[in-house]
């Protein structure tokens, strides 16, 4: 959930950075841009297309008046020529009324025309339109050919003619037709009119180019003043650079509107910094977070998969031998489930930094679940270094971690795997490794063990068994049974609740296999409530069965004891079965209460407010201190059956159980011996004044409904003191 969220803010930050950086994109893009334009010289074009557009202007105006004196030219030509040519046809008329028209005093007639420069042509035609006379200017004379008959063809896209009819409009007598010629007069005009009208047209741009760039040279100085801005900020990146503002025009807005553009992206360019700076350190967190241990530092398992894998590599290359070491703590649950996670992780650094002290500089060390670590050992000499190392790591913790002002004494599983054959898989070498510290805890605990290949097969075992816990549970598959506590002088006085498991996959299991894999996948818990409801339930029907007093004793555990609503789980079964607490006893290993001494502690003071007693098992196999034994409200001692099986052995080993059994008559404490199994061991540890024996010597353990009868063989068997016929139990 952790690696979601970290994965999930980095991806929010990297997104609104993203916004941002694109926005600053394109404000520094326009700001860009108008450096470029401003760049290109304003001045000169806006010059350059003043003079165009002037010029144009003079041309078109010239045109427009070349033309228009063109048109009114030829306009009052033709009307000079219709008032001409009406006088001359009146004159014309009576010459031509006569029958036989005088040729010589038409062309008289038509010789007025002379004095006209622009009239190039005049001719008189009758009715049949045939040319009675004509007159042609002398300076057209090459241009122009005559015909008996007037035809149209003599007239050029550039002459104007008209046409007078000589007589009246209903009965005309001919036509005069005069044709002026316009190119010429109207080519001497426009020279005339150009000469007079260049100079102007000149002038006149010259002061328009003059007025334009003193204008311009006002209004084009900010912005090059602009224009530098932009490229002092492209150039430099320094955001926080301003123009100045004079007036109050448009460029000046403009450069306003520059300034707070500028100030919008230097705010941006901060913030996408310290967003940046701050994405850095997310991408970083996520890194560590998905390669290395939040709380130790140290590399998780799947860096650690790559570490092995180049490990690996490497050894083949240089034929050196490689070790992977799979350590679990002994007593960490009881540590975490007692003085809380925080106490748990603070051991957790604690036992991490004292072990890389240990270990070499190349060695890399892991933590790969709650108290789980594991080393790959890398350029080993010989497979001795790395035996020689896991001795080093267990013999680092003897001395206890300071957790809380409390001490707390913690030990080591280790199991070791080499890459025999060179193997390059490294599933497989932790996975061998992690079978090899499963023997370890198997034998003993705090030690270590090699791995070997017939511990494949009992690792696959260990798996179904771990797997088939919780179903066994729920199906019923466990049963108690029970052995006798024999005193030997009032015959059974207690019995040891003792589960068993017959499963459905192998028949019968043996507690000492499937109790430490309950341990080793955190299930014992759930077992020891299963057989404490269960025996408080048979707790009645013994009493009803024997008729006698008989204490019923039940293991706990170092995680049962460090939980502390179990004792509210016991006060409810007690009750619910109506069960008297001084039929019940409790059996707590040495290694249990001194693993966390101050939650056993507790849990022992809470069994005697309810009226329990407190026997101590397996005592002499652990590392206690006496100093604690004086410090345990506890009502028995239980010789380990260890000692009892090698008591003959040597004087030693029979001075051991001599001692135990005198330390606990000073601490006024009754003694169990358990494992006795011959009557030579039954006589010692009588003599000696133990007051339980319990071992196979006296009857195994055996189920409810053959309780009665195995107490009866006893009783019959061994003679004991009865009263009333019955037998007394030891007082204290």
């Amino acid at each position: 959930m952790s690696a979601n969220i970290h994965l999930l803010t980095a991806l929010t930050l990297n997104f609104q950075l993203s916004l941002k950086i694109r926005a600053t994109f394109k404000c520094t893009r326009l700001l860009i841009g108008l450096r470029d334009l401003i760049s290109l010289s304003i001045r000169t074009k806006i010059i350059s297309i003043t003079f165009a557009v002037t010029s144009l202007c003079a041309i078109l105006i010239t045109v427009l008046t070349l033309y228009q004196h063109q048109q009114l030219y030829s306009q009052q030509l033709m009307r000079n020529l219709q008032a001409l040519g009406k006088n001359l046809a009146d004159e014309l008329f009576p010459l031509v009324v006569a029958e036989q028209p005088d040729e010589i005093e038409l062309t008289t007639t038509l010789m007025q025309l002379e004095r006209y420069n622009d009239i190039k042509y005049g001719a008189i035609t009758n009715r049949s339109n045939n040319i009675l006379a004509e007159y042609v200017s002398k300076h057209f004379i090459s241009g122009i050919k005559t015909h008996p008959k007037w035809s149209k063809n003599v007239i050029s896209n550039s002459d104007l003619h008209v046409e007078i009819t000589v007589g009246e409009a209903d009965s005309p007598l001919g036509k005069l037709i005069i044709i002026a010629d316009t190119r010429e007069q109207l080519s001497l005009d426009n020279k005339a009119f150009l000469h007079q009208l260049v100079p102007l047209v000149i002038a006149t741009i010259i002061i328009v180019l003059f007025i334009s760039n003193w204008v311009q040279s006002r209004l084009i100085t900010p912005l090059i003043s602009l224009s530098k801005l932009a490229q002092s900020v492209s150039e430099t990146k320094n955001y926080s650079l301003r123009s100045r503002v004079e007036g109050n025009d448009e460029i000046a807005q403009l450069a306003i509107n520059i300034n707070e553009m500028l100030s919008i992206i230097n705010n941006q360019d901060l913030e996408n910094k310290r967003h940046t700076t701050k994405l850095l350190k997310q991408q970083q967190s996520l890194k560590n977070f998905a390669n290395f241990d939040q709380l130790t530092g140290l590399p998780n398992r799947k860096l650690f998969s790559e570490l092995l894998k180049q490990a690996l590599l490497k050894s083949r290359r240089h034929n050196m031998d490689l070790a992977v070491m799979f350590l679990d703590l002994d007593n960490f649950k009881t540590v975490n489930d007692s003085l809380g996670h925080h106490a748990g992780d603070d051991l957790l650094i604690k036992v991490s930094e004292r072990m890389k002290k240990i270990l070499r500089e190349e060695d890399v060390l892991a933590r790969v679940g709650g108290d789980e670590f594991i080393i790959v050992l890398t350029d080993l000499p010989n497979q001795k270094m790395a035996i020689t190392i896991a001795e080093r790591l267990i013999n680092c913790f003897t001395e206890s971690f300071e957790i809380k002002e409390w001490k707390v004494h913690s030990g080591v599983s280790i199991g070791i795997a080499f890459n025999e054959g060179k193997v390059l898989d490294a599933t497989s070498l932790i996975r061998d490794a992690d079978a090899a510290m499963y023997r370890a805890k198997e034998c003993g605990r705090n030690q270590f063990a090699v791995f070997e290949k017939a511990m494949q097969g009992e690792q696959h075992r260990h798996m179904l068994i771990a797997n088939e816990l919780t179903k066994a549970i729920k199906n019923q598959e466990f049963k108690l049974f029970y052995q006798a506590k024999v005193c030997p002088k009032h015959g059974v006085v207690g019995l040891e609740a003792l589960i068993r498991w017959q499963s459905t996959f192998d028949g019968w299991i043996s507690p000492a296999e499937f109790i430490s894999v309950a341990e080793h996948v955190g299930k014992v818990h759930y077992i020891t409530r299963w057989v404490i409801e269960q025996g408080l339930k048979d707790v009645t029907q013994i009493a009803k069965l024997t008729s006698q007093r008989i204490v019923t004793s039940f293991n706990v555990s170092a995680i049962d004891v460090s939980k502390p609503e179990f004792i509210y789980f016991i006060e409810q079964h007690l009750k619910q079965n109506n069960v008297s607490a001084e039929l019940v006893e409790f059996e707590v290993t040495e290694t249990s209460y001194l693993e966390n001494f101050d939650a056993s502690s507790k849990f022992f003071n809470a069994l005697n407010e309810l009226g329990c007693s407190i026997a101590l098992d397996d005592f002499g196999t652990g590392y206690s201190s006496l100093s604690y034994l004086t410090q345990v409200k506890a009502n028995t001692l239980k010789i380990d059956q260890q000692f009892i099986s090698k008591m003959f052995d040597t004087d030693d080993d029979r001075m051991v159980v001599e001692s135990i059994v005198s330390l606990a008559k000073k601490l006024n404490l009754k003694v169990c011996a358990e494992g006795v199994e011959e009557h030579k061991q039954f006589e010692f540890v009588t003599q000696l004044g133990c007051d339980l024996i319990q071992g196979y010597y006296f009857a195994k353990p055996v189920p409810l409904n053959e309780l009665t009868a195995t107490i009866a063989d006893i009783h019959s068997k061994h003679q004991f003191q009865l009263e009333n016929n019955k037998v007394v139990p030891l007082k204290r």
